[in-house]
């Protein structure tokens, strides 16, 4: 899908949109198909790897023994089925001739006026507004601190360079080299995608955000939790301890890169 902007004469920003949606999760793809459609934005529906229901050190990619040592408990099969599902999202935008892949997950909420939002984004980034280089864009979540801003999108909406990378995963904006980046670095699977694109986002300091999130998430039931529940693993003493390393080397690199910057 081209987009051409108000702002620039004679110059398209090319973006595919990805709906990431678990097989018969029909009410889901048809709220955010009828939320997306009212903005304008066409998609390519990615059928999300469905693990909730498989063992999952039989999963591709999940490494059980080092998911306890650096994440503090083993992962669900949802959780590692969602960490595939944006793998695949990346994948297939790069199959693409896109310059931006937008990888969305089918509890967002979208705005009337996402599609002019994007436009005027894509410009802004095109226009390299971002003074560093980025792979990575949070449009699901905002920055709450960390972050540096570089100047507005719209009247409500700010560009900010995240040093502290949002967690979540509800909608994410690849640039090629983001994309190309993610699928060589995520080698195993040892936390659930959104620690783990927060530990590895802010460690390189290419982390965007919008503040505020342009497509929130729109707060339904997790539908990974359905593999059930994670309470004993979560409050473990490995698990507290595991968290208050990866806690504290992240916000450390934060700092490091909204001090050089």
């Amino acid at each position: 899908m081209w987009r051409w902007s108000i702002f620039e004469k004679c110059r398209a920003v090319r973006i595919e949109t990805f709906l990431i949606n678990l097989e018969g999760s029909d009410e889901r793809l048809a709220r955010a198909t009828a939320q997306l459609a009212a903005a304008g934005l066409e998609f390519r529906r990615i059928a999300a790897f469905d693990g909730r229901r498989l063992k999952p050190e039989d999963l591709p990619l999940y490494d059980a023994m080092r998911a306890e040592k650096v994440f503090g408990r083993r992962l669900t099969g949802g959780e590692v089925g969602c960490f595939l599902s944006h793998l695949e999202g990346a994948r297939q935008f790069l199959a693409t001739g896109a310059d931006y892949g937008l990888v969305v997950e089918d509890d967002l909420t979208v705005p009337a006026s996402a599609g002019q939002v994007l436009d005027e984004l894509l410009v802004a980034l095109d226009g390299r507004l971002a003074k560093t280089p980025w792979w990575v864009a949070n449009l699901g979540e905002p920055a709450r601190r960390m972050f540096t801003t570089l100047g507005p999108v719209t009247g409500s909406h700010r560009l900010v360079q995240a040093h502290y990378f949002p967690v979540t995963t509800t909608a994410l904006l690849w640039n090629r080299s983001g994309a190309e980046a993610f699928l060589r670095d995520a080698r195993d699977i040892v936390m659930p995608v959104d620690h783990w694109l927060r530990r590895w986002v802010t460690a390189q300091g290419a982390g965007l955000a919008l503040n505020p999130a342009l497509f929130p998430a729109s707060g339904a039931a997790s539908e990974i939790d359905a593999a059930g529940p994670r309470k004993k693993t979560r409050l473990s003493l490995r698990y507290f301890v595991a968290k208050q390393r990866r806690l504290w080397t992240n916000k450390l690199k934060a700092w490091w890169h909204r001090y050089r910057y």
